[in-house]
């Protein structure tokens, strides 16, 4: 029984919240921008590269291709420098084997540099895009090359991962 009154309370406390009081209350009704179109993919994705100058997206699309030009020469010789090194792993250091190993790991590093090179150019672009966009009031290109950018940012920790763990294995 004394369960009752402490319920009637509570809904009583609990409903009175809900009574309308006298003010000016927001609407809740749509706002205007929440009718606004939505934009598939190839629309925001055509309006994005129609926002990059034609300059830009020409030495964007040369970084990529100066990048997988050199992750390709990187697999390509990979096998053959994953050999030299296995052969070399538990030589004693400055032994022939393992200065070999070495030597072809340092010519592995500079296959790869063009990639290294290409993200720095992309960084460059990027920044650059950043800056015209801001001063221009406009956005979108930057979102073309990041795209670009990290794909090529994938490749260069990717060739790297492979060139630190040949390194320990000669440790």
């Amino acid at each position: 029984m004394k369960k009752l009154p402490a319920l009637v309370t509570i809904i009583t406390v609990t409903l009175s919240g809900c009574a309308m009081q006298e003010g000016d209350f927001p609407s809740l009704l749509k706002r205007p921008y929440e009718d606004e179109p939505v934009m598939d993919a190839a629309t925001d994705s055509a309006a994005v590269v129609a926002s990059l100058p034609t300059d830009v997206e020409q030495k964007l699309n040369d970084a990529v291709a100066q990048s997988r030009a050199a992750d390709a020469a990187f697999e390509a010789r990979l096998p053959a420098v994953k050999s030299r090194v296995d052969a070399a792993r538990g030589s004693a250091v400055s032994s022939e084997l393992w200065v070999v190993a070495q030597m072809e790991l340092a010519g592995l590093e500079m296959v790869r540099s063009p990639s290294v090179e290409a993200l720095a150019d992309i960084d460059t672009l990027y920044r650059q895009q950043l800056e015209r966009e801001a001063s221009e009031d406009q956005s979108g290109g930057t979102a073309v090359i990041a795209r670009q950018r990290d794909a090529v940012n994938m490749q260069v920790d990717r060739q790297q991962g492979e060139i630190d763990a040949m390194k320990n294995r000669l440790r």
